[in-house]
């Protein structure tokens, strides 16, 4: 029986790669079903934060929903030596990912998406020609299918894409701070790096709340929450009423909510695609190990995988191949690059720290990558006539790193007070 395909195109998930990907297919007039589990606007647990880079690569104008801007970071390393560094241009936007989401998604919808609501994918196969895509609904059929369905998503478990994939976790809490609070820090991140290994803590501002995180390898998930409550306390902040009024300069802080999301992180390069299938974003891997940040390479690679579509439609029966070769240039080599940094972090971080206080050139290179004007790899070339050393450092700092965290959970393992220091 010859089917009729549903759509040129399924796309299994309405975040931002999907969501992009259904947009830069609509518009170059491809038919496109976007399956979606979810009412949107639904809540999304994630910092928000919008780089540059990620207004640059969005084909549309978002500044309705990009949220906060940010001048300023307060730094602290073990809960101490804190200080806040200032730029005169915003450093990144602190959205409301349901917003954001909810606004992209629309996008694509006018663009001549059809979007089904509130249908899970289950499983994808591939025959005579069309991808077969299962869903709690039924089954559907489309030429070529993008997962952009995030970190447990089915499309990439049933097309065997969930190779080389590491898995960090967070758990990050909407909270509701004493104005004072707010006003105070209205444009200003709160970072605290070096206390867990292999992680770190955040506070970015929202409309009339704050989100509060902290996040690191799965491996050390059963000491996230203690961590998490002496972050908050670092920061003066209490969800306790009683507490707070006990502990001198505690602000009070009411709880809107609290969970706990994984973070996929790819560690090699391999395939982003099988027959016709592609996976994008969190789906395929594609976050930053460093910071946890996933939404640039949610849309990046959402284009890509759309750009090969529209190719592979119009005639090019190498397009789909060619998507993997695109992530893996563009995008891994960058991800790889912030893996290393990041052991080299790990193994040193109070070093870095200090660079960062007391540096503006160390400052600038920081500022300039979150914008996305500079590059890891640019790091690496900063080592000037010593990059030959590069390889060294980072196998040295991948054993400290190693080591930390395997102290560092021995530690928890013993219900040792002093392992969160």
């Amino acid at each position: 029986m010859i089917r009729k395909p549903d759509a040129e195109v399924i796309i299994a998930g309405g975040g931002p790669a999907g969501s992009i990907a259904a947009y830069t297919l609509a518009v170059a007039g491809i038919s496109v079903l976007l399956i979606e589990k979810s009412q949107f606007p639904r809540y999304k647990v994630c910092g928000g934060g919008l780089t540059h880079k990620i207004l640059r690569e969005i084909p549309f104008d978002i500044s309705q929903v990009t949220g906060q801007p940010v001048h300023s970071i307060r730094f602290s390393c073990g809960f101490e030596n804190v200080f806040t560094r200032t730029s005169a241009h915003p450093l990144l936007y602190c959205s409301m990912r349901d917003e954001l989401d909810a606004f992209l998604l629309n996008e694509a919808v006018k663009a001549g998406t059809k979007v089904l609501f509130g249908e899970k994918v289950t499983g994808v196969a591939q025959e005579n020609g069309l991808v077969e895509v299962e869903t709690t609904s039924g089954k559907r059929y489309s030429r070529l299918v993008i997962g952009a369905e995030g970190a447990a998503g089915a499309v990439a478990r049933a097309a065997g894409l969930r190779d080389h994939i590491m898995m960090g976790l967070a758990w990050e809490a909407e909270l509701k701070p004493e104005e004072s609070f707010l006003k105070e820090f209205k444009q200003t991140v709160f970072l605290d790096w070096g206390t867990f290994p292999g992680g770190y803590g955040w506070i970015f501002p929202k409309k009339d709340h704050i989100s509060v995180g902290v996040g690191g390898p799965a491996t050390l998930s059963k000491a996230m929450m203690s961590y998490y409550e002496g972050f908050l306390r670092s920061s003066g902040l209490s969800i306790d009423p009683g507490n707070a009024g006990n502990r001198g300069n505690l602000r009070k802080a009411e709880s809107l909510s609290l969970r706990s999301w994984p973070i996929p992180v790819r560690i090699k390069n391999a395939d982003f695609h099988k027959g016709n299938i592609l996976i994008t974003g969190d789906a395929a891997g594609l976050t930053d190990s460093l910071t946890g940040e996933g939404i640039y390479y949610a849309v990046r690679s959402g284009k890509l995988a759309a750009e090969s579509c529209i190719r592979y439609l119009s005639g090019n029966p190498h397009a789909v191949q060619d998507y993997s070769a695109a992530v893996t240039e563009e995008l891994m080599k960058e991800l790889l690059e912030a893996n290393r940094i990041k052991s080299l972090f790990n193994s040193f971080p109070m070093q870095i720290h200090n660079w960062v206080r007391t540096s503006d050139r160390v400052w600038e290179a920081f500022g300039k990558i979150l914008r996305g004007e500079r590059f890891y790899a640019d790091v690496r070339r900063g080592f000037g006539k010593w990059k030959f050393l590069w390889g060294f450092t980072i196998g040295y700092s991948k054993l400290i790193s190693r080591f930390r965290e395997k102290r560092y959970l021995a530690r928890v393992n013993r219900g040792d007070a002093k392992a969160q220091r």
